[in-house]
């Protein structure tokens, strides 16, 4: 047992702008989330962005001599579908401290906004 006496628990209005400053955080992280996946042999790379989407493919000079196109398009996606786990993944452990569960509504997780009357605090 502690001998410190408690933290203060703050105002609701203090604890409306640290959960608020948490979601700016999660959104800037979530915006910077992205994946490179790349062949053992280095001659195809995959890189994903935030979204899911392809931001980049590059391939090796050599590509051209080791696989024919039923090859390379097959290493493509293989690729793809790996660095897009892998954003998946990155996202999920950003968000996961605002998601219980299977929900992904994040409002709910934010105090009521404080209410002041007469200048008071309710």
């Amino acid at each position: 047992m502690s001998t410190e006496p408690d933290a203060p628990l703050g105002t609701p209005g203090d604890e409306y702008a640290r959960r608020t400053e948490q979601l700016k955080k999660m959104r800037r992280e979530l915006a910077d989330v992205g994946a490179t996946a790349k062949r053992p042999d280095g001659l195809v790379t995959v890189v994903v962005g935030a979204q899911g989407q392809v931001k980049d493919i590059k391939l090796d000079p050599r590509v051209y001599r080791k696989l024919d196109s039923g090859q390379l398009a097959a290493a493509i996606m293989e690729l793809i579908s790996q660095a897009t786990t892998e954003v998946a993944e990155q996202m999920k452990t950003i968000m996961a401290p605002f998601v219980p569960g299977e929900g992904m509504d994040l409002t709910g997780f934010l105090p009521d906004a404080p209410s002041f009357k007469d200048g008071l605090q309710d």
